[in-house]
């Protein structure tokens, strides 16, 4: 076999090959491979499998994916696994029945990070087996919508622990006694329970005694969707030596007013709080929490109406970095943030708020490090209101305007306030359309914005747009892939005027474009399969459904693309 031809470089020292280079510049070079040929370093030599399988980026590169298989010893997964060198950090199995195969787990558990069952069907027996092979590295367990065909544990030996387990999630799932002794047996070290859409036994005694065994090392609790009570809050809020510093009861709707507030008091360490979607919190409910935690750093809840939300809540939280409010009232004026004066506050999510003239202005003058900033089905008394608050916000990295029916294109190229609109001589701003950093942008369902608004965005560093439901052509995406050339993330689905030249634009100019949503893109053919094809070399996630011109031809193109790794056709 002939030699592969060695690349020189010219350095003052004299000339050295591409193999002599030092670890820290081969690293360096590999981060910016894509996947597979990652995976094809990795085969090169001993000496650059070992650079990438002993750096954690790299190695979070790499994920296990097993879809709609059995699993067992003997099958075709476990002995192409079994005769590679390949070792993953990740591994997402779904759909898929698991039988004991030992012998696959003992090649790929050592190095497993983290594990996520989803929709599969597997005993409890199995289960310990799988966990007992990752028991050196595994840091993350994810159980979504799992199917025991037998929960309970028979004959096999509890002989080992997860002692860098740190986090748990069980979703959709019914979570079996005979689990949570399990779960509290092997994980002593857990920082992290989260539990979704799930259910247990009774009123959840087991959970609680869980909870108590993990007291030394527990920091954040996840009950969002359940039938979590105020008992089980009390139970948990009263375990000895217990530290809890993030809590989420989003859509828990047993648990009231007074059931938060005795948590409240009886944990003051906890610094964020997820009430999302609950009972609409009163002013006094405001006052006594705020007192209760004034380290809060987030917090996620619904309002009734206020008279002064800054007086009753905000000002006794300096440290509040996160903010994610839903006015329930929808009155005009309710949610007035114009006088809370805090720098350290990140991110912003408003929802369904109705602002009057002149506070957002104010408001964002004095909170002027936001980063984040989402306002979700929101109006304006002065839609130029929001227009001048960009003046302030010259950091922001994301923004969210999704469902603002007030903004039409020209909200985009205004850029001096006439003085009769506003109070002021002639007051220059810094428009959207100039901040420099912003990273995401989500217009989606903003139904007056056309190819005008796309035309006059300018957003060098831009990397994710929301843009469904909008009237966008192929002019529109024409300037838009021209101005925001690093754009990873595109959604245009149900953009009924998208056709096959505006996905050529977006497949041909956009070189790092690894998301492409175009469901129920009518107007795109089999044209646009042929341009996703030639051109989309970085594409891991695509989602053509509801597109009736694409033909079984071109849809059967589309599963062959290697590098697409989760297709919906």
């Amino acid at each position: 076999m002939d030699e592969s031809p060695s690349v020189e470089l010219s350095l003052t020292t004299g000339t050295t090959t591409i193999q002599s280079l030092p670890t820290e510049v081969l690293t360096a070079i590999f981060h910016h491979l894509r996947v597979p040929d990652l995976a094809s370093v990795r085969q090169t030599c001993t000496h650059w499998y070992e650079i990438v399988v002993s750096n954690r980026a790299l190695m979070n590169r790499f994920v296990l994916s097993l879809r709609n298989f059995r699993i067992e010893d003997g099958c075709e997964q476990c002995r192409v696994l079994g005769t590679t060198r390949s070792t993953f950090e990740k591994v997402c199995l779904k759909s898929c029945t698991i039988a004991p195969a030992p012998v696959l787990w003992r090649t790929i558990g050592s190095h497993l990070v983290e594990l996520s069952f989803s929709d599969c069907t597997i005993n409890g027996e199995t289960l310990v087996g799988v966990l007992r092979c990752t028991r050196d590295n595994l840091r993350s367990l994810t159980i979504k919508s799992m199917k025991f065909d037998d929960h309970l544990i028979y004959d096999t030996p509890i002989d080992f622990r997860l002692e860098r387990l740190h986090s748990l999630t069980i979703r959709s799932s019914f979570v079996y006694d005979v689990l949570f002794n399990l779960f509290k047996r092997i994980c002593p070290n857990l920082k992290a329970i989260k539990l979704t859409f799930s259910s247990y036994e009774r009123w959840g005694e087991e959970l609680v005694n869980f909870v108590a065994t993990l007291r030394a090392t527990l920091e954040a609790i996840t009950l969002s969707y359940t039938k979590a009570t105020g008992v089980i809050l009390q139970q948990i809020g009263r375990i000895e030596n217990l530290r809890l510093r993030k809590v989420s009861l989003k859509s828990c709707f047993a648990i009231k007013e007074n059931d938060i507030l005795l948590l409240a008091r009886l944990q003051p360490t906890i610094v964020h709080l997820n009430l999302d979607n609950l009972f609409s919190a009163s002013e006094q409910f405001l006052q006594a929490l705020s007192a209760f935690l004034p380290q809060m750093k987030r917090i996620k809840l619904r309002v009734a109406r206020i008279t002064n939300l800054h007086r009753s809540f905000l000002v006794n939280m300096p440290q509040l970095n996160y903010l994610k409010i839903t006015d329930a009232t929808q009155l005009k004026g309710n949610l007035d943030l114009s006088a809370y004066e805090n720098p350290a506050l990140e991110k912003l999510f408003v929802s369904a708020a109705m602002f009057s003239r002149n506070t957002l202005p104010r408001f964002f003058e004095r909170c002027p490090n936001i980063r984040s900033l989402t306002l979700y089905q929101c109006t304006y008394e002065n839609i130029h209101d929001l227009q001048l608050a960009f003046s302030h916000l010259k950091g922001l990295e994301y923004l969210n305007l999704q469902r603002t029916n007030d903004i039409g294109d020209s909200f985009f190229n205004r850029d001096v306030f006439d003085t009769i609109v506003m109070p002021f001589e002639r007051i220059r701003f810094y428009p959207i359309a100039n901040l420099r950093k912003l990273c995401y942008l989500n217009l989606s369902h903003c139904r007056d914005l056309s190819d005008q608004a796309l035309m006059a965005l300018r957003f060098p560093l831009l990397k994710k747009i929301d843009l469904r439901g909008l009237h966008v052509t192929e002019a529109g995406i024409a300037s838009l892939v021209r101005e925001c050339p690093q754009l990873e993330y595109v959604l245009v689905d149900a953009c009924k005027r998208i056709c096959d030249t505006a996905v050529l634009y977006l497949c041909r100019d956009l070189h790092n474009l690894r998301l492409l949503n175009l469901e129920s893109c009518k107007g795109i053919t089999d044209l646009s399969v042929e341009h996703i094809v030639r051109h989309c070399r970085s594409l891991v996630w695509l989602n053509a459904l509801n597109c009736p011109q694409l033909s079984e031809e071109a849809k059967a193109r589309l599963r062959g693309v290697r590098t697409i790794r989760s297709l919906h056709v």
